[in-house]
């Protein structure tokens, strides 16, 4: 017990240090993590889910689906992020979005009565799955704040911003993400076409914020980008 109280007080010490959920996944989960094809279907809005997944590598889109068929995408998952956080704590436990792999991924998945278990013997975890909540209510705000914008450049960069944030890999020069970035794909995030996209990584480029070359976006400065937003 004075052992779990040391965790738990050492990891509140740090908790606004940002969690590496992998090696708690991959020492919990009781298979390891499995690959899935770009285009696989996770869930259903309205699926049950009786757990939760976490994603090693890859890209998935949440989003739902009109009544005339047209996609929202509203939340995008990556690297690092856990995916189904509704499953823990809602009564009904059902999705409330569609959930599609857009690129290869590794995924770990873990039921909602093995991942309390874990939670109730190593308490320290909770922290992380409150910053997982927290990241999730930042992303929120982030998004709200790029649609506010009638300007379309002003929106990719609040995406390509909140990206970075969320998943970028920074380098002495640049920050780079672990996936590819096709104008299509900023396009149906952002709500615009996908030429729109393509004139504003110019206007972005010529501000000297970004480099694009096809579906590679580089961040070279986070300032001007953030500028960009405004």
């Amino acid at each position: 017990m004075k052992d779990d109280r040391y965790k738990l007080k050492e990891r509140l010490e740090n908790i606004w240090s940002v969690p590496d959920l992998h090696p708690f996944f991959q020492k919990y989960s009781k298979r390891p993590a499995h690959k899935i094809k770009e285009g696989t279907v996770l869930f259903n809005s309205g699926d049950f889910l009786n757990g939760i997944y976490f994603i090693k590598s890859g890209l998935i889109k949440l989003y739902k689906v009109a009544d005339d068929g047209k996609e929202t995408i509203v939340y995008l998952s990556g690297p690092g992020n856990m995916l189904g956080l509704r499953a823990l704590i809602s009564r009904d436990e059902c999705a409330h979005h569609f959930a599609e792999a857009i690129t290869d991924c590794e995924i770990y998945q873990m039921s909602r009565d093995d991942y309390f278990d874990v939670l109730s013997e190593n308490p320290e975890y909770l922290v992380d799955l409150g910053y997982a909540f927290i990241e999730r209510l930042n992303h929120a705000e982030r998004r709200v704040e790029g649609f506010v914008s009638d300007d379309a450049t002003a929106k990719v960069a609040n995406f390509l911003l909140d990206s970075a944030i969320r998943f970028g890999k920074k380098s002495s020069k640049s920050i780079t993400f672990p996936f590819p970035l096709t104008h299509q794909r900023i396009a149906e995030f952002v709500g615009v076409y996908r030429e729109t996209v393509t004139n504003s990584l110019h206007e972005l480029e010529k501000l000297g914020a970004v480099k694009s070359k096809r579906s590679t976006i580089e961040i070279l400065d986070l300032a001007k980008l953030k500028a960009a937003t405004l």
